[in-house]
């Protein structure tokens, strides 16, 4: 399925879906998937998780400039409360960002598959 989408929208609409996937996790303790894909999205994080017991979400970020033949990850810990603010400053304008973004809001609460999002 195609779904339709000016760049507008999408902003305004993950404006609202962060929050809502928020609530989401401190009510079911876990991180809801699609929190998790956009964290690890705008990050270009190699992993994410929550922590219940701290109320914080950690994300793996591989190190660049490690000349070992092993990446190193660095975790980064942040607030679930404060989510809002910090992926807020992650956001990217792009056309394939944007287009993942899409897919992201037009998939929420829906069991159809959106195969593409055009941008209008």
């Amino acid at each position: 399925m195609t779904s339709y989408q000016s760049k507008n929208m999408i902003h305004e609409k993950l404006g609202e879906l962060i929050p809502e996937k928020v609530a989401e996790c401190q009510k079911c303790d876990e991180l809801p998937p699609t929190l998790e894909q956009l964290i690890l999205h705008n990050f270009q994080a190699k992993y994410v998780c929550y922590n219940k017991k701290n109320g914080t979400v950690e994300v793996g970020i591989e190190e660049m400039e490690a000349t070992d033949s092993y990446p190193k990850i660095k975790t980064h810990t942040f607030r679930l409360e404060q989510a809002t603010s910090w992926l807020g400053k992650t956001f990217r304008k792009e056309e394939q960002d944007l287009k993942f973004y899409g897919k992201l809001i037009a998939q929420n609460g829906t069991s159809q598959r959106i195969d593409e999002v055009v941008l209008v």
